[in-house]
């Protein structure tokens, strides 16, 4: 410890004698060096002093934060990868390694803000990053209370990296629809979560028969689960050729849950992917009565009426859709659709752009 403490004292001494860029590169060497040798206190001063004299020094913000995060102080990591991405706006790994110091302060809607710059950037940079980038990402999005849009974010991880126990844990909590971290669940719920979780990621493996073994479990285990019935409904009507099956547990889910958002919509999906827009527009009617600040109401109720010839109110609902969601792509699209229909071809034009634009930010790298 004597020796680190003389070590930067020499540092301080050398550095007066020396021009701003001499005393730059022999600083950052210094830092450097304290850092290969775990001398990590020294390291953070050394990186310090250097960054005064070169505030453009991204690498320097990228060990600083790096020393900071892997000691667990997230404040002083976030503010380091502040000045990172600052410098360097289209770095994915650095908006990566701030949502994490963010995620790890307990800041989720910073951490959110920054994870998806990320997805923007198509996750680019290590593969090990852009897991803990998808990851971290679901996770957030569901403690926010995004869990459909979380799901997504799994399933897209689930397909590069194959499932996880982590993956199976944040799973069960999304679709469950609580507002919880994996390590907020309470004993009660984990073997729910966990059962859910593996029904769902098997799923998300391309297994339809391993899961749907596991979804009856689930579902036999917990048949008074409002959630646990819509998961299942869900995995049946995707499936194709148990639609049926999945639209009486989907129903099944209204019936013990008669205000069940998800289900409403999931309904109104259906019965539109299958020609019948009566029928859609009554649940989409109903999803909008019963969740007038979720997206998701508004896009499936407009999309039923524009399948039912009314493209002047389909057009009311889709923008009530894009000012609760501008970042979803669907919502865009379906809006540059009723748009269309009305004749309204530049305001279909500028939706369609911001479409395409959105889609290319969530494809698979």
């Amino acid at each position: 410890m004597g020796g680190t403490i003389a070590a930067l004292l020499m540092s301080v001494f050398l550095a007066s004698a020396q021009t701003p860029g001499e005393a730059f590169e022999s600083l950052s060497r210094q830092a450097e060096a304290a850092r290969d040798g775990q001398h990590l206190d020294a390291a953070v001063e050394l990186y310090r002093r250097a960054l005064k004299l070169k505030p453009a020094w991204d690498e320097g913000w990228w060990n600083l934060g790096s020393i900071a995060y892997d000691q667990d102080k997230y404040s002083e990591c976030a503010t380091a990868f502040q000045r990172l991405t600052a410098l360097k706006a289209d770095g994915a790994p650095g908006w990566t390694m701030l949502g994490l110091c963010e995620y790890g302060a307990h800041h989720y809607d910073t951490a959110l803000k920054a994870l998806l710059k990320v997805q923007a950037l198509n996750f680019q940079g290590p593969p090990e990053l852009a897991h803990a980038a998808r990851l971290r990402l679901a996770l957030v999005l569901t403690k926010t209370g995004s869990f459909e849009t979380a799901i997504v974010e799994l399933t897209a991880l689930t397909r590069i990296d194959g499932k996880s126990p982590e993956i199976i844990a944040a799973a069960g909590i999304a679709g469950l629809r609580t507002k919880w971290l994996p390590a907020e669940v309470p004993d009660t719920d984990r073997e729910k979560v966990y059962k859910l979780g593996d029904a769902m990621a098997q799923a998300m493996e391309h297994d339809p028969k391993g899961s749907l073994a596991k979804f009856e479990a689930v579902v036999q285990a917990y048949p008074d689960d409002a959630n646990v019935h819509f998961r299942f409904g869900a995995f049946l009507t995707a499936e194709g050729d148990t639609t049926e099956r999945g639209i009486g547990e989907i129903k099944r889910a209204l019936e013990l849950d008669p205000a069940y958002v998800p289900a409403m919509v999931g309904l109104a999906a259906i019965y539109l992917k299958r020609g019948e827009g009566d029928t859609a527009k009554q649940f989409g009617a109903k999803a909008v009565q019963a969740g007038p600040r979720d997206f998701g109401t508004h896009i499936v109720y407009g999309r039923a009426l524009l399948a039912t010839g009314d493209a002047a109110e389909a057009a009311k609902e889709l923008e009530t859709a894009v000012k609760l969601a501008p970042e979803n792509a669907e919502a865009r699209f379906s809006l540059a659709s009723a748009y269309s229909r009305l004749g309204r071809k530049a305001e279909a034009e500028k939706e369609h752009e911001a479409f395409k634009r959105l889609k290319k930010g969530t494809e698979l790298p």
